[in-house]
C-alpha cells in the first residue's frame, strides 16, 4: 500500500506534463517531416529538436493525446490482471483492463519490446521534458525504489497483449496507433504525425518495420508489429480507414 501510495503522489504531481506510455511513437516515410529527435512542436507542424524539416500533422498534449476505450470498444480478456497490474501502480492510469484513463492513455497491444524499454527508462514528453510515466526499475535489484520485478513486468506484459482485439478498422486504430497519430482522427495527437493520405504500402512497411532505433526520440521512433500482434487482415482493416479519410 505504500508504494501504491507513493505512486499516485508521483503521478498527481506531474499530471501538468502528462503524455504517458504510447502505444507508438512513430515517423511515417519520408515526407517533409522531421526525425530530429524528442523536439517539440506546435499544431500544424514546427521544428524538431535536431532542426530539420515539419512535421505534418498536429500536436495534442495531456489528455487530448489520450486515446481511452469506451466500454463498447474494448472486452475484458478471459483472464484477471497479474497482481502486479495493481501493486506496481498500472492500474491507477492505465485503467482496470488498460483502456486507459483520464490520467493515461490506453495500451493494450503495446509492442513488448518497446514497452520494456518505456517501463525501464520512463517516458519524455515530445518537448524533451519529463512526463508522467516515470520509470520503474527492476524492484528486485532496487528494492527501496519505486519499481517491479523482470517477472512481473513479463506477466503484465502478456496480459495487456492476449486482451482481445478489436473488429472494426477505426477501432484497431485506435488501439493500435491513436496514442501516436491521434486518438480520434489520424492527423496527428501526442506526436504531430498525421497518416491520412498515406500509400497502403507506405503504412505496410512502417508498421512491419518499423523506424529508427531509440525508443526515447517521440518524433523519431516506430516499434514494428509483427503480423503475431497485428494480422495482415486487421492490419488491412486499419489500411482501409485510413484511406477514407
Amino acid at each position: 500500500m505504500k508504494k501504491l501510495t507513493q505512486l499516485v503522489g508521483v503521478f498527481a504531481t506531474s499530471l501538468i506534463c502528462t503524455a504517458a506510455l504510447a502505444g507508438c511513437s512513430a515517423t511515417p516515410d519520408p515526407t517533409p517531416m522531421s526525425t530530429g529527435g524528442a523536439g517539440g512542436t506546435g499544431a500544424g507542424g514546427g521544428g524538431g529538436a535536431g532542426g530539420g524539416t515539419l512535421l505534418n500533422g498536429t500536436l495534442l498534449t495531456g489528455m487530448a493525446a489520450y486515446t481511452i476505450l469506451s466500454a463498447g470498444e474494448f472486452m475484458a480478456g478471459p483472464t484477471p490482471a497479474p497482481a502486479a497490474w495493481t501493486s506496481g501502480g498500472c492500474i491507477t492510469c492505465h485503467g482496470n483492463n488498460g483502456e486507459g484513463s483520464v490520467i493515461g492513455p490506453e495500451i493494450r497491444h503495446v509492442p513488448t519490446n518497446y514497452a520494456n524499454a518505456i517501463v525501464r527508462n520512463g517516458r519524455l514528453l515530445p518537448s524533451g521534458m519529463p512526463s508522467a510515466m516515470v520509470k520503474f526499475p527492476d524492484a528486485a535489484s532496487t528494492p527501496a525504489q519505486l519499481g517491479i520485478t523482470s517477472a512481473d513486468l513479463t506477466a503484465v506484459l502478456a496480459w495487456l497483449q492476449g486482451q482481445p482485439k478489436p473488429a472494426t478498422g477505426v477501432a484497431l486504430y485506435r488501439d493500435f496507433c491513436g496514442n501516436c497519430h491521434g486518438p480520434k482522427v489520424p492527423s496527428g495527437g501526442a506526436v504531430p504525425i498525421s497518416v491520412t493520405g498515406r500509400m497502403k504500402t507506405q503504412i505496410t512497411q512502417k508498421v512491419r518495420i518499423g523506424e529508427g532505433m531509440d525508443p526515447g526520440m517521440r518524433n523519431g521512433y516506430m516499434p514494428a508489429e509483427d503480423m503475431a500482434a497485428l494480422s495482415d487482415t486487421e492490419l488491412g482493416l486499419i489500411q482501409d480507414y485510413l484511406m477514407a479519410m
